[in-house]
């Protein structure tokens, strides 16, 4: 699924600018135009992300983020066309994470929202038991989602890819044998064979492996299978 971004700004043409550049990037967007309305597309939408300009009609943005952080912890960027440090100050003091000046470019944008998605994606998953975090959380194993993060950014895998790196984080440091491996992931289907498997193998490691040469957490045992590394 992807990441969803709430974009709060009175100006239209402001507003779609923003909206095609997120989109641009694969994020579903949702508009609101003041912040009443932001109050009331987050608890309609829950957003993963929320980008509130500070002037605007009916409730300022200020006071919107305000009313947010009475319930909410979704990561915050304010937009502004004040500079000085006070407004600033202000604006991180009522609950914002993060302050963009006008004009921006599109690429800092783009960069403090990726910033912002992958702190709120590690402060959501660093309490929960089921979470595998290798290479000091470089990559995250999300067992009860079926997620896997690399560097903070989604990898897709496909089912069968899936299938090999869940089973085989069930018992992070244990060694998993071809035999146990082919029944899990191919389940008696006449394709599972262990030269299918070194494939398989070899195609998570370029997606999670820093250095697929030299891996870190798809570990082979001679002679034996395959393990994921202990935490």
């Amino acid at each position: 699924m992807p990441e969803k971004i709430l974009v709060v700004e009175d100006n239209q043409a402001m507003r779609l600018s923003l909206v095609r550049l997120l989109e641009g990037e694969s994020y579903e967007v949702v508009q609101a135009v003041d912040g009443e309305d932001a109050l009331a597309k987050y608890a309609q939408h829950s957003p993963d992300l929320v980008i509130m300009d500070i002037n605007m009609p009916r409730m300022n943005g200020l006071e919107a983020v305000r009313r947010l952080r009475e319930f909410s912890g979704v990561p915050i960027l304010m937009l502004s066309v004040r500079s000085n440090e006070m407004d600033k100050v202000y604006g991180l003091n009522v609950g914002a994470d993060d302050y963009l000046a006008k004009p921006f470019g599109r690429d800092e944008l783009l960069a403090r929202v990726r910033a912002l998605l992958r702190r709120h994606v590690h402060e959501r998953l660093a309490s929960r038991p089921d979470v595998l975090r290798l290479g000091g959380g470089e990559l995250i194993i999300d067992r009860e989602q079926q997620q896997v993060l690399l560097g903070g950014q989604l990898v897709r895998l496909t089912p069968i890819e899936s299938r090999l790196l869940f089973t085989l984080a069930e018992k992070p440091g244990e060694v998993f044998t071809q035999r146990q491996l082919l029944e899990a992931v191919w389940e008696g289907d006449p394709s599972g064979t262990s030269q299918n498997l070194k494939l398989y193998i070899l195609y998570l490691r370029r997606k999670i492996e820093p250095d697929p040469e030299e891996p870190r957490y798809l570990l082979t045992v001679r002679g034996v299978g395959y393990m994921l590394a202990a935490l």
